[in-house]
């Protein structure tokens, strides 16, 4: 069934007749007569009684009209919806976040997100452990260097850069730098030369 046909006799029945229907909605009278008639011969019947002065549905004709109405407006609906971008999202969005994202970006982050989508309840943990996103029901994970799983779909929205930075009275006093450990106690020295030398 040919939709475009099936939406000019919806017009031209919900208008009782070509001429109003073509005034309201600015089609040619001559093309919604042409896609009714298309009709009427693709299902073989008549879906007006056309009289000398006006235009009545035929009891198929208000039987079509009646069921169809509904789905083209429900059409309408669906296509408006899409083409404005869809729903508004609403619900719970879960979220894991490594601690010191969480301390210095998420707040920020998260509140002009509820601002732009109130209806969406963020509920947001903080951790740093590797987290299995499918099997805990995360919707959201947010990692600093992850592992690759193919499985998942990942986009990179910030970089960082690590710098080493030192009093600048360590190069002064000529002493060793303080040790840094890596969890081994051991203490650890640091060459560090500067473009300077």
């Amino acid at each position: 069934m040919d939709l475009l046909a099936l939406t000019d006799f919806n017009l031209v029945a919900r208008h009782g007749g070509f001429g109003k229907a073509a005034r309201a909605t600015g089609r040619p009278k001559a093309t919604l007569s042409r896609r009714v008639g298309d009709l009427e011969g693709s299902l073989d019947l008549r879906l007006f009684e056309r009289g000398a002065r006006n235009l009545k549905l035929t009891e198929e004709g208000r039987a079509l009209f009646e069921r169809t109405g509904v789905l083209l407006a429900e059409l309408d609906e669906t296509a408006a919806e899409i083409a404005s971008g869809g729903r508004k999202p609403k619900g719970r969005l879960r979220i894991s976040a490594p601690l010191l994202f969480s301390q210095t970006a998420m707040g920020r982050i998260a509140a002009g997100f509820t601002l732009k989508f109130p209806e969406v309840r963020l509920e947001v943990t903080t951790e740093d452990r590797a987290v299995d996103m499918i099997e805990e029901g995360y919707d959201l994970v947010i990692r600093v260097n992850p592992d690759p799983d193919e499985s998942l779909v990942g986009r990179a929205f910030l970089r960082d850069r690590l710098v080493v930075v030192a009093s600048p009275q360590l190069p002064r006093t000529g002493g060793p730098a303080p040790g840094v450990a890596r969890g081994t106690g051991e203490r650890q020295i640091w060459h560090v030369k500067t473009e300077a030398g």
